[in-house]
Formats: C-alpha cells, structure tokens, sequence
C-alpha cells in the first residue's frame, strides 16, 4: 500500500510539473486523457487552510478527556475536466491532525492523496466526494517528538465538501473522514483492537492556474 501511494505522490508531482512547463496546449496534444485541463473546471494551483481535527470511535474515552486541534493543511492539486459538469481533481496534501487533552496535545503529520470526484452545479460552485489515502511522517504529544511504531502510519478514508471560485481564487470546506485505527500497539509493545480514527473538517483557499 506504502508503495502505491508513493506512486501516486510521484505521478501527482510529475502531471503538476508537466503542466505548468508545458502548458495547457501541449497537454492536449500529447494526452488525450487530459483535454480538459484548460476548461472552466480544471487547472492546476495551490491551496491551505485551517484544520478542525479531531478523533472519533467508539474507544476515544480511552484518550482521556479529548477535544478539538485546531490547526492547519497545505498542498497543490490538479483538476481534470471530462465535461462541463464533471472532472477528476487528485491533490497532494501536507495535513495536521490530532487532538487536545486537559495534560497534553497529540499531533499527527501526514502526507495525504485524495482523489476527487468533483461536479459542477453551475459555473462558481462544485460538490467534491472521493477516496484519500495517507501516511503518517511525524507524531507529537506536546513539543516532543514521539516514535511512530505505536501508530498506523497508513490511513485511508473519504473526504467530501462544498468549493466556490471566482476566477482564480477558490474557497472550499471539506470533511475527512479517516477509517483506519490510529493505534496499532499499546505502551507495552502488544497489539491493539482500539476503535479510535481520525476526523478533520478544513476550510481552504486556492489560487488555480
């Protein structure tokens, strides 16, 4: 899973890249797949917000008495247009997530692939749904740096949200929904059936090119 995800991050990188040497044009020549990149709903650009994040489960009491993180996302994206109401929007993320407790704040780094269904209701506004995928590259519990071989550093889910743009600029929220348990082992090395996930509401601005 590991790998397939470093191939997407890889083939994410390589059609942003191509794209802006490029252009717009030279993508419609060589790559059918991709003639809509230059249509009102594709383009390639950058985005960052806010994150709510927070975890949910049944086993979340475990936790201690757990709230809300706020902190923050940032990455670049790239919008397929397959028709005026459809396209295919896959984006590479850097994402905080985690929570606060009363003693401590937990922290958790990942680099996520989302890959979107995005529809267009009418010129300025879209509903995006789709699956993501990520892994974890950084854990926290306050300032100090903890090791990662307690967590599932692969996680997976869905995300879905609303997008308005005007020109180049767009304004978006999303929820993420993680599915796979954040822990995988206890404090004495055994393994863990712990029902505990991530959950993120972001709010974002892009600028598109």
């Amino acid at each position: 899973m590991k790998k397939t995800l470093l191939l997407a991050l890889l083939l994410l990188c390589y059609l942003t890249g191509f794209a802006q040497l490029e252009g717009p044009t030279a993508i419609r020549q060589n790559h059918n797949l991709f003639s809509g990149l230059d249509a009102p709903n594709g383009g390639i650009g950058i985005k960052g917000g806010v994150s709510f994040a927070n975890a949910y489960g049944s086993d979340k009491d475990k936790w201690g008495d757990a709230s809300g993180l706020t902190t923050f996302h940032a990455g670049i994206y790239a919008q397929f247009s397959f028709g005026e109401f459809f396209s295919l929007q896959p984006e590479l993320l850097y994402s905080r997530k985690g929570f606060e407790r009363n003693d401590s704040t937990f922290r958790f780094d990942y680099l996520e692939v989302p890959l979107l269904a995005v529809f267009s209701i009418t010129n300025n506004f879209s509903v995006h749904l789709g699956p993501q995928a990520g892994i974890m590259v950084a854990a926290n519990q306050g300032e100090k740096e903890v090791a990662l071989e307690p967590y599932n550093t692969f996680d997976y889910g869905f995300a879905a949200g609303l997008e308005g743009y005007i020109g180049h600029f767009r304004l978006g929220t999303r929820y993420s929904m993680g599915l796979a348990d954040l822990r995988k082992l206890d404090k004495g090395g055994n393994s863990l059936n712990e029902d505990v996930k991530n959950g993120v509401i972001q709010v974002y601005l892009g600028i598109g090119f």
